[in-house]
């Protein structure tokens, strides 16, 4: 428009100049001066925009939009259907938080397993599992899943692929895989119970990439020697000469009837009574000698304790003050009298002696001195704790041959029942 208004400015212009040739110089004047007050007058370019309304303090944390507020993850085409109670109550039964605890792969076993209790009409499987999948989640997890952006979830495959990325990585995906390639029995773990191990070891990392016959080779060279060695011997020789199936089948079975074995003996015991087996009761006795052993150790550190503990035991009373405690207790030790008292003995008068005092003293001197009541107790103790070694001894060579003589027998009876049930 301006350049339109332009050129007729200069038309006008051309036809004043055009005129004034014609008419003279009298209207020339004139035409130019209403034509160079056309070209003065301002061009309206555009209308300025209008002032923003007025924002008070308190509108800074409002919305200004009329969009609603999150509401949690939105897939790309949200279905919508009823869901029953029996349904939420698997999904809810054992909900995923994210911790280091809980295995990704176990909670999307249970996972399907609670989605196929409910079949809604007109739903595709993958728009039922985006719709059950924030139901099985609680805690960080759910959290999670809220700061996917609404719409951006196209089917079921994504979701879960975004799920394994966050809570199953690479890191985590290799420590699961050694669980299976390195798995070891232990020392007090069944066959049973190693056996239902290696299984979830299996389920916590479905893409191990080990075919069955890796996966039994991992198990039996992790299995201990005693425990490899039944096995051997239930199948009349060694497991190398058995494939994967005859393998797998046999570890099933005597898994089975070792729980079965377990359970039987476990329902024979009477409740309140505390069972010891013969390991415990040997360290038992072994504490009680070793306590006593510390007793005599002290007795014999300080002989004026271990006498008076003899003279309490034995009842022996002062024969002057008639107090517990031996002659010449009575005075301070060190002092004569004590030493008197001592010494004093009971003695009487050889009637039918012909020989003199000094005949008497020489005989008494070279009369062996009796032992004292400390020393008899100790020799009897002595004779007692060595006497309780020779029967623990003689017991645990008797216990450990039982239990030769018990393996031997149970691999005999594995080899012949299982000829029995091969033939």
């Amino acid at each position: 428009e301006i350049e339109k208004t332009a050129r007729a400015k200069q038309r006008a212009v051309r036809e004043a100049q055009r005129a004034s040739n014609q008419e003279g110089n009298t209207n020339t004047t004139e035409v130019l001066e209403e034509a160079s007050s056309d070209m003065e007058e301002p061009i309206d370019m555009a209308a300025p925009p209008p002032p923003p309304p007025r924002r008070t303090l308190g509108d800074y944390g409002r919305r200004d939009d009329d969009e609603l507020a999150n509401q949690g993850f939105q897939p790309a085409n949200p279905v919508s259907f009823d869901i029953k109670n029996t349904v939420l109550s698997a999904l809810k039964e054992n909900p995923y938080s994210g911790s280091e605890a809980q295995c990704p792969n176990l909670h999307l076993s249970h996972f399907y397993e609670a989605c196929d209790y409910t079949d809604p009409p007109g739903v595709s499987e993958s728009d039922k599992r985006l719709r059950l999948f924030k139901h099985s989640l609680t805690g960080r997890a759910n959290d999670w899943l809220d700061t996917i952006p609404p719409g951006t979830i196209q089917n079921w495959r994504q979701l879960e692929r975004k799920f394994m990325d966050r809570y199953f990585p690479i890191h985590k995906f290799v420590e699961r895989r050694a669980e299976i390639s390195n798995f070891e029995q232990s020392d007090n773990e069944t066959l049973y119970d190693a056996w239902e191990r290696f299984k979830v070891c299996l389920k916590r990392c479905p893409n191990h990439g080990f075919d069955d016959h890796n996966q039994m080779q991992m198990f039996t060279q992790g299995l201990r020697p005693q425990t490899r060695m039944i096995l051997g011997a239930s199948v009349g020789g060694s497991l190398k000469n058995r494939d994967e199936a005859e393998a797998r089948e046999l570890v099933e079975s005597m898994a089975q009837n070792e729980y079965r074995a377990q359970n039987d003996r476990g329902a024979k015991k009477k409740g309140g009574m505390i069972e010891l087996d013969t390991q415990s009761a040997l360290l038992a006795q072994q504490k009680l000698m070793t306590n006593q052993m510390e007793t005599m150790i002290k007795l014999l550190s300080n002989p004026q304790s271990a006498t008076a503990q003899v003279g309490k035991v034995e009842g022996v009373r002062c024969d002057f003050c008639l107090q517990d405690h031996p002659n010449g207790g009575c005075f301070p030790e060190g002092s004569e009298e004590a030493k008197y008292l001592a010494n004093f003995r009971r003695t009487y008068p050889n009637n039918n002696s012909n020989s003199g005092w000094g005949g008497t003293q020489a005989q008494s001197s070279n009369q062996p001195r009796p032992p004292s009541r400390l020393e008899e107790t100790m020799t009897k103790f002595m004779q007692m704790t060595q006497g309780n070694l020779e029967a623990i001894r003689s017991s645990q060579e008797t216990s450990n041959k039982n239990h030769e003589a018990s393996i031997k027998n149970l691999e005999v009876r594995m080899g012949q029942l299982f000829r029995q049930f091969s033939n």
